[in-house]
């Protein structure tokens, strides 16, 4: 994914988290890969310009190609008037490694949760029992508008549905983390040792917020019709072994969201990653503990703040396919321009 400079100082700063975490647990957390964002022409390669010496200003290798050179390097199959940036910035997290040892270390209660509000202050149900404390954190994903609704409150979030497919074949997409805006997939590796015979593909492109049907669609037809878009990429033989969906969340401007939410003295909500938590949650996360502890933020977050919805009049809904941040336009309710820059 590439970011806005607000998002590099964020996800430097996930990095670091990773990376105090990789020397604490004594484990690796982190695989690096080469990323391929594919552009459809010139015209939107130029869009994206901005954005570059932000990245390479974080210490990353930036190279852009046209459709020969990123052929003879890639090996891929793309149109003569395609475009590709060539980054080797991208890494697998392993999310479950990190998950299951803070499980470990930290008092987890397992249950169902649901939010209350009582006099202004918030407060989880689990099973029987009332949980309070100094202040309650929303971060509950595609599910926190629900939640939220449910205990009687509304934050500037909309929940979409999600769905990726475990490739089997061993091609040229297994090696690339690859974001295509031409045929609107993506591809990742899968982290371990079957790289080479396997990749996770996905869209992420489903307008609903029931699970169900989100299930429903990620079906036969839906495989084919991937497999299809990366074929014209690569010919080799790819088949589907394992289907996944779930639900994942933007907020109204497209873009993630944290802060005191309005009207509760003790409630606080992170989310809105569009998917990428695991890019920049860690980051932010930490900067709203700081928030929560009275203290300043340690780098700039004021972009991602969920007082910039005061007084928002725009639409309370979102495109699932518009991917504003990948082409750096604004987005279609009119995003802050913390995020985005002019061409």
């Amino acid at each position: 994914m590439l970011p806005s400079a607000s998002d590099v100082r964020v996800t430097k700063e996930t990095m670091r988290i990773y990376r105090s975490l990789e020397e604490e647990l004594k484990t690796t957390l982190l695989k690096n890969y080469v990323a391929l964002h594919i552009y459809p022409n010139h015209d939107s390669l130029k869009l994206i310009e901005p954005v570059i010496p932000d990245i390479e200003d974080a210490g990353v290798k930036v190279k852009v190609f046209d459709s020969k050179e990123a052929h003879e390097v890639t090996g891929l199959i793309y149109d003569e008037q395609e475009h590709v940036i060539y980054g080797e910035y991208e890494y697998l997290v392993s999310i479950r490694k990190i998950v299951g040892a803070l499980h470990r270390k930290l008092n987890i209660i397992y249950g169902n949760a649901s939010l209350r509000i009582n006099n202004g202050n918030a407060y989880a149900i689990v099973g029987n029992e009332e949980l309070t404390g100094d202040a309650v954190v929303l971060a509950a994903g595609g599910w926190n508008s629900k939640i939220a609704r449910e205990a009687g409150i509304e934050v500037p979030l909309v929940t979409y549905g999600t769905r990726a497919l475990a490739i089997i074949g061993s091609t040229r997409l297994n090696k690339y983390s690859i974001s295509d805006y031409k045929y609107d997939y993506y591809t990742r590796p899968m982290g371990n040792l079957l790289d080479p015979i396997a990749f996770i593909a996905g869209d992420g492109n489903v307008k609903t917020s029931d699970l169900r049907q989100v299930r429903r669609l990620t079906n036969k037809s839906y495989s084919n019709w991937l497999i299809g878009l990366m074929k014209k990429r690569d010919p080799s033989m790819m088949i589907s072994a394992i289907a996944g969906y779930s639900l994942v969340e933007m907020a109204y401007d497209y873009e993630p969201v944290i802060g005191k939410v309005p009207g509760v003295n003790n409630l606080y909500l992170i989310g809105g990653f569009d998917g990428y938590g695991a890019k920049l949650g860690p980051g932010l996360a930490f900067e709203l503990a700081r928030i929560i502890m009275g203290l300043n933020p340690s780098i700039d977050v004021s972009c991602y703040d969920i007082n910039r919805f005061d007084g928002y009049e725009g639409q309370h809904d979102i495109d699932p396919h518009w991917e504003p941040v990948m082409l750096y336009l604004p987005a279609p309710n009119g995003a802050s321009p913390c995020f985005y820059k002019n061409k």
